[in-house]
């Protein structure tokens, strides 16, 4: 299979080039396209690792993995985030674990370390290295930007800005009432899904699935007037709540009657869903062609946690019901895609946002 000639990738339309109605199921767990997605999409474009609230002084830092490249973020004297890979030029070892704080950065292997900025300050045994010159070492950097107080990274050293990236976005996530730059986290879990890492996103780009596995649990919402907009390679959904008053309880999702829910996509793998009393956030990091973790994050304003104390074991069950009905539909699908009766009949209009994910892949697998 040639991934670059695939047809559903070519158009029959004359100049054009926009896939067909779905991706077939070898795209779900091929290592081939695995491999090639690590290589394209996920060592070029910006990703989502943290707040910069979790790095507040210099030396505070936190590790995380873009793709498949280790990274770190480290706030340096200055008061500056800047972002390097977690590799030891010496022999490359990974430099620091977890989050926490240093003086230096300073690798565990052979001693080697390095200043915020990322050069090369002192190693043991320096008569050993005659030929070294310290001061052209130093750590691989990549970048870091922010915005709304999320810090996101790229692998890469040069090449778009966060705010271009964006494409306005940001923009859209401003109506929001509550300021992003205040958001503190509250809570924060995960899950391992045995499934290809699209799967759940193009279940979240679309709604018309709402009312069948979510017919009981996001009656808040009003499906029928939900606008999608494309962003740039993201994905606005703008989610009006019902005019019932109960939407003001809601325990996944609160709001106010004929409010709004400010949701969407950030490509590769970032979803915001915002709330009367909260924000969520997913991040997906794909672990194999068949394997994704699933980050939750939940954020409030110091405003909602007056407002609204967060109290883990009343909503964590139930907002874990929602997730648990679209995991089930996940793995059915995933369970799906050997099968040579699997394919994609057609994409109703409200699934459009299943055809925008496509057409930015598209983009990434080309040669």
């Amino acid at each position: 299979m040639n991934i670059f000639t695939h047809p559903s990738f070519v158009d029959e339309t004359p100049n054009t080039n926009k896939p067909k109605f779905g991706l077939p199921g070898d795209y779900y767990f091929s290592e081939q396209i695995f491999a090639y997605e690590q290589q394209t999409i996920w060592r070029n474009t910006w990703q989502f690792v943290g707040r910069e609230s979790d790095l507040p002084n210099p030396g505070d830092y936190l590790t995380c993995q873009v793709g498949d490249q280790p990274m770190f973020v480290i706030r340096d004297n200055n008061g500056i985030l800047r972002g390097m890979h977690n590799v030891c030029p010496h022999r490359g070892a990974q430099m620091l674990q977890g989050q926490g704080h240093c003086q230096r950065v300073r690798c565990p292997y052979h001693g080697w370390n390095f200043n915020y900025e990322g050069n090369l300050k002192g190693l043991p045994r320096a008569e050993c290295f005659s030929n070294l010159d310290k001061s052209a070492v130093y750590l691989a950097k990549g970048r870091v930007e922010t915005w709304g107080g999320f810090i996101f990274v790229n692998s890469e050293a040069e090449g778009q800005s966060l705010v271009s990236y964006l494409a306005g976005f940001s923009a859209y996530l401003e109506q929001y009432q509550h300021r992003w730059q205040e958001l503190q986290q509250v809570d924060h879990w995960f899950y391992e899904e045995p499934a290809n890492w699209k799967f759940p996103i193009e279940n979240y780009l679309e709604c018309y699935h709402l009312s069948v596995v979510h017919a009981q649990s996001l009656k808040c919402f009003d499906p029928k007037n939900i606008i999608y907009t494309p962003t740039g390679q993201h994905y606005q959904i703008y989610v009006p709540f019902t005019d019932d008053e109960f939407v003001k309880d809601h325990p996944a999702f609160s709001g106010e009657p004929r409010g709004q829910s400010y949701q969407g996509f950030i490509f590769p793998n970032m979803m915001i869903n915002t709330a009367r009393d909260k924000v969520s956030v997913f991040r997906l990091t794909p672990l194999s062609p068949t394997k994704t973790k699933f980050e939750v994050f939940i954020y409030q304003t110091k405003a909602q946690m007056e407002a609204f104390p967060y109290k883990q074991d009343e909503f964590r069950p139930e907002f874990e019901r929602v997730l648990n009905e679209d995991f089930g539909v996940v793995r059915s699908l995933q369970a799906s895609v050997h099968s040579k009766a699997y394919g994609v009949l057609q994409l109703a209009d409200i699934e459009y946002g299943i055809s925008h994910f496509h057409q930015v892949l598209s983009k990434y697998y080309q040669p």
